[in-house]
């Protein structure tokens, strides 16, 4: 028995994923929380990791990143190819931040799951990471493909 071959996305979808995280490194890297919280619906749910409970609606994901941004400085990040099925897609991350009293070095690498509306943004997301504190890591060759 052969087993069923899952079609390659269409390219058009990859392009529109990866301009979506062009546009969320664009906001991160300016420090905009409000740039980042325009790229998802109003009624968005935004899971920061599979325990506590989400941020729901674009204002609580506003609310979120300019709350993760005071704690955070210089951050530089990486981002995988996306993988792409449907209105749905995967992709690992890395950054490298630091504390902006300190200047301490922290790492974080992880993985996103995403949901998109037809108008592109993003309905659903699901971020699943691991820190690493007083570490400045880049990404190891091969880490993110």
């Amino acid at each position: 028995m052969t087993q069923p071959q899952n079609p390659a996305p269409a390219p058009e979808a990859t392009t529109a994923v990866n301009r979506w995280i062009d546009a969320l490194q664009d906001g991160w890297r300016a420090r905009d929380a409000d740039a980042v919280a325009a790229l998802f619906t109003d009624d968005a749910v935004y899971h920061q990791g599979p325990y506590g409970p989400p941020h729901t609606g674009r204002e609580a994901v506003a609310a979120h990143w300019r709350d993760t941004l005071s704690r955070q400085k210089d951050a530089r990040m990486w981002f995988g190819e996306p993988l792409v099925r449907g209105t749905r897609a995967a992709v690992e991350w890395w950054c490298v931040l630091y504390d902006p009293r300190t200047g301490a070095p922290r790492n974080a690498a992880g993985c996103l799951a995403l949901r998109f509306a037809a108008d592109g943004r993003c309905a659903s997301f699901h971020e699943y990471w691991h820190g690493a504190p007083d570490q400045e890591l880049e990404p190891a060759e091969g880490w993110l493909r």
